[in-house]
């Protein structure tokens, strides 16, 4: 088969293991502009069970189930499966599962939820697909890798490639959160393409580690990330945020019998939040750029955090 675009292979790529979004949250409102701006604003819910309790554990433990595929490049997950297929052993996908665990953080404040969070929504909610494994180019379990929380990307008509910088805050305070997002992916998106860009060294790391099955899906992609390269003219930068904080929107466990009136509080106070980020955008002068903002109001992050950090040293 000859292609006339390799990057028509991109979309092949995407990992459909089920959407964060059948279960684990619930939509309160999807697709909201902001105006004056390219900002396009998603939110979501935790669910009640139906004895009136704030489900959250289930949606760490969905994440946890995909570190693997977060984690560890593609070419060694699929030489895993090749040696489940010829021996019948699952020895080698569970030496990956045990090195995507160590790989993560023991930091009581970390993100990595937050960062697979953003993982789920990119490839199975917006189809965008995973370009590069930062996790395992980490030299240290005790501290984060320096740069975006993701990369991910989309071929669009016209031969245009559009790669999604990805980051994600999870803190109590929802201002804070959407402060501290939008101030760490702007730089992304506003720097000139240079060597001194605040993504420079990411794009390093996917013309060196961008590692698709398909050479010709490999090579193609790097093309557009070399400045010395005419596609990269074709390369356009947009965003992917994700910010979880606390609501009080959440009753205590047991109490939260009433789905219509949680969601008409988290309605009530959704325009605060389109508030803040429609000011911060602006601040941050990134008005021109494509960026999914996914809003998750929580019961509590810490406890979300907590239990999730708590999956992986189990």
């Amino acid at each position: 088969m000859v292609l006339d675009d390799p990057l028509e292979l991109l979309r092949d790529t995407i990992r459909d293991s089920g959407k964060v979004t059948d279960v684990h949250l619930k939509i309160l409102k999807d697709f909201i502009p902001v105006s004056d701006c390219n900002t396009k604003v998603h939110c979501y819910r935790l669910p009640i069970d139906a004895n009136g309790r704030v489900r959250f554990k289930p949606l760490a433990e969905f994440l946890k189930d995909r570190i693997v595929d977060y984690a560890i490049p593609r070419k060694r997950i699929d030489a895993a499966k090749d040696e489940l297929n010829r021996t019948g052993s699952t020895a080698a996908l569970i030496k990956l599962q045990r090195e995507a665990r160590a790989l993560f953080t023991s930091l009581s404040k970390s993100g990595e939820g937050g960062e697979l969070l953003v993982f789920a929504f990119a490839e199975a909610v917006f189809g965008l697909s995973q370009i590069i494994c930062k996790m395992n180019l980490k030299t240290s379990s005790k501290m984060h890798y320096h740069g975006a929380d993701g990369v991910y990307a989309e071929s669009v008509d016209a031969g245009i490639l559009k790669v999604y910088w990805g980051e994600s805050k999870l803190y109590a305070d929802a201002s804070t959160a959407v402060r501290n997002c939008l101030d760490s992916l702007a730089p992304f998106l506003n720097e000139p393409d240079a060597e001194g860009a605040a993504r420079s060294r990411d794009v390093f790391l996917i013309n060196e580690f961008a590692d698709f099955e398909d050479p010709r899906l490999t090579e193609g992609l790097k093309r557009y990330f070399n400045l010395d390269d005419e596609k990269s003219l074709s390369l356009k930068h947009c965003g992917i945020a994700l910010v979880g904080f606390d609501s009080d929107a959440y009753l205590d466990d047991g109490l939260n019998k009433d789905e219509a009136a949680l969601e008409k509080k988290l309605m009530e106070q959704m325009p605060a939040w389109l508030k803040q980020i429609n000011n911060r955008v602006g601040q941050e002068g990134i008005e021109q750029y494509d960026i999914h903002f996914i809003c998750v109001p929580m019961k509590a992050v810490e406890e979300f955090r907590s239990y999730f950090l708590g999956l992986l040293e189990s």
